[in-house]
């Protein structure tokens, strides 16, 4: 008895989580873009909001440096809101560059920098600059681009709306695409396939619990 109990309670929780759409966010992780001596890789990097961007100097000429910053507002000081400055960034080397003889690390001595995009207010498209120097001489600048994008399944989950705060009457008309975007933009294929997974489950459930060995255990109780 304890036997069959346990078989339908597992196949019960099978069928259930197979009719359950997955609504998590991402995992967020960092996006490594190593600096070259003729590029940035990638020039071009695309990521979602929770993730952060990850550079590591690999530029190995002799008395080469680099800098990586963002001018948001045309100043030419990289330290106002939204702005990024890496400071100095040395080359990258297997036996610790900015590591002394001690083993600790050098002070103000850097070969990587990382800028995190955590909120939905850092969505959008930054045109950073790799700067090059040579014996502390700037001598070239180079411009890249990083795109920051909504995460889709958090975007779902922040459009929910509970207890007091809902308000039904003000709707944001400017915020609701034109039907035919929507339509063109549903993936229905993927309905389908989660329908058709679930139904084939409840069947085959059905089938299982339904079948004549458990008939004929039922009778014999």
């Amino acid at each position: 008895m304890h036997r069959h109990g346990m078989s339908k309670t597992l196949l019960f929780l099978l069928i259930f989580s197979l009719l359950i759409p997955s609504g998590s966010s991402h995992d967020a992780s960092a996006l490594t873009t190593n600096i070259k001596q003729l590029n940035v890789e990638p020039n071009t990097a695309t990521i979602l909001v929770g993730d952060s961007v990850y550079w590591i100097n690999l530029d190995s000429r002799d008395n080469v440096t680099h800098r990586i910053v963002l001018d948001s507002n045309g100043d030419g000081l990289y330290n106002g809101t939204n702005e990024w400055d890496s400071g100095t960034l040395l080359a990258w080397t297997s036996n610790g560059t900015c590591i002394d003889e001690t083993g600790n690390k050098t002070p103000d001595c850097a070969v990587t920098f990382e800028v995190y995009f955590n909120d939905t207010a850092d969505i959008g498209t930054y045109v950073y600059t790799d700067m090059i120097y040579l014996n502390d001489t700037l001598v070239e600048s180079r411009n890249f681009t990083i795109i920051v994008k909504a995460d889709s399944h958090m975007d779902a989950i922040n459009t929910y709306c509970f207890g007091d705060d809902c308000d039904d009457d003000k709707v944001d008309q400017s915020a609701i695409e034109p039907a035919d975007k929507i339509q063109n933009e549903k993936p229905y294929w993927l309905l389908f396939v989660s329908g058709g997974t679930g139904l084939l489950a409840l069947l085959l459930g059905l089938k299982m619990v339904f079948s004549p060995t458990n008939l004929q255990y039922y009778q014999e109780e």
